[in-house]
């Protein structure tokens, strides 16, 4: 461990891991561009004797023999461009912590579904009887699980950090899928796939990857590859089971009957997350767990069933990506709730879709004008404005009639209404509930 760390951002990963810095014995200086952080992590620096600065970063963050970088700093920021102005190596989290990680690794990441797939790996290992945890992207810091020993970690890695992953080399590296997103923090599709597949990096010996077939080229030599519908090893799935292909050999992993998650999208993130686990460990049965399994809030989420039409809360849709993988996954005539803060993107193909897939669309946020052009464009002439959630949730128990699906599935983020995807997610099942 060097003497003195310099940590970028004093969000939930990079407190703990000056947190952790700080345990190891080394001299720990937070920078946040925030005008203040929050009262519960000044104490926790206070009693551990880090020192932090707020409301930008001054010369004092690049005194330091390495600077570390939290979830979500890009190569732009400013304390990043003085420190390779005065050649002070900036990592990231991941480099720092890949020595001091005790256990098998099993990542995960994509676009869409590596959540779900974090927590079923995660769920399914548990269930097992092994000592697993889950970490990272999906709320529990890294950094507060490094030099503890476990049978397996499973870590949700977003495209920020692994941007900068140079050091983590995954036992088992999953990839749920890839669809533009966070092209403003990364310039382009291109450095979005570039730094997705950084999971990928090989280490000696046994590693593998598992992918959707249309992904398996970006494996690079060194992991051995686990596609979905294709190759020597694969996952298959039949009209009852899904199946671990290897060569000659099958392997069941699980009877399709027993998954209780919605939508065609969750029936892949379970064959993914059972493939992950049976690879990690030979001798373990990834079906034990998987009927225990609960559905995650806010993805694809029943919140309620009003005069025989059903509410799905996918406030997680975030993109464009998602809400197609759910409007073709959940059976039925439906109705979809569209709009939020745009993330930038091109909704020419959401509104085909829309067109293929629902009798009507609600359309909110600040977004709402784009995504409202791109239908009439794409020649839908059933959506509708409304001004607000609890407008949109009216709208929508108008308009459904028996046996009609009605999906929340924004293709945008939450924050020209509401402070979280959770938040908004929270909000629709209560107006929901509102109408029993």
């Amino acid at each position: 461990m060097v003497h003195k760390i310099t940590v970028v951002g004093a969000g939930v990963s990079g407190r703990a891991l000056a947190l952790w810095a700080a345990s190891r014995g080394a001299g720990v200086f937070v920078t946040d561009h925030r005008a203040e952080i929050p009262r519960e992590t000044q104490e926790l620096f206070s009693k551990t004797r880090i020192q932090w600065e707020t409301g930008g970063h001054t010369p004092r963050c690049c005194e330091c023999d390495l600077m570390v970088v939290s979830s979500g700093v890009s190569e732009k920021s400013d304390a990043v461009s003085m420190a390779r102005a005065k050649n002070v190596p900036v990592q990231g989290e991941l480099d720092l912590l890949a020595p001091f990680l005790k256990g098998k690794i099993i990542a995960v990441t994509g676009t869409n579904g590596k959540t779900t797939c974090t927590a079923l790996i995660a769920h399914l290992l548990q269930s097992c009887g092994l000592n697993a945890v889950s970490v990272g992207n999906i709320g529990d810091p890294l950094a507060a699980h490094a030099d503890r020993s476990y049978d397996a970690i499973v870590m949700e890695l977003s495209s920020f950090q692994l941007h900068w992953n140079t050091q983590l080399r995954p036992d088992v590296a999953v990839l749920t899928n890839l669809a533009p997103d966070h092209l403003d923090w990364h310039g382009s599709y291109e450095s979005y796939k570039s730094d997705k597949c950084r999971i990928f990096l090989p280490r000696q010996g046994e590693c593998y990857a598992v992918t959707h077939d249309v992904d398996a080229f970006r494996v690079p030599a060194g992991r051995t590859v686990c596609a979905l519908g294709r190759g020597n090893l694969r996952i298959d799935m039949d009209d009852s089971d899904v199946l671990l292909v290897d060569r000659e050999r099958r392997r069941l992993l699980f009877r399709k009957s027993s998954l209780k998650l919605l939508g065609a999208h969750n029936l892949e993130n379970a064959a993914m997350s059972c493939a992950a686990v049976a690879l990690a460990f030979r001798d373990v049965d990834p079906s034990v767990g998987l009927a225990s399994f609960e559905v995650l809030h806010h993805r694809c989420e029943p919140v309620g069933e009003h005069n025989g039409v059903l509410y799905i809360d996918d406030s997680k849709g975030t993109n464009v990506a998602a809400v197609i993988a759910a409007l073709h996954s959940i059976s039925g005539r439906k109705l979809v709730i569209l709009g939020g803060q745009g993330k930038g993107e091109r909704y020419d193909e959401l509104a085909r879709v829309v067109c293929e897939e629902t009798f009507a669309a609600i359309v909110i946020g600040s977004e709402a004008e784009k995504i409202f052009a791109a239908l009439r464009s794409a020649g839908y002439r059933h959506a509708v404005r409304a001004k607000d959630m609890g407008e949109a949730v009216k709208k929508a128990s108008e308009l459904a009639g028996p046996g009609d699906k009605v999906l929340l599935s924004p293709a945008c983020t939450s924050w020209d209404m509401y402070h979280s995807y959770e938040e908004r997610g929270d909000h629709f099942a209560q107006l929901v509930r509102t109408l029993f």
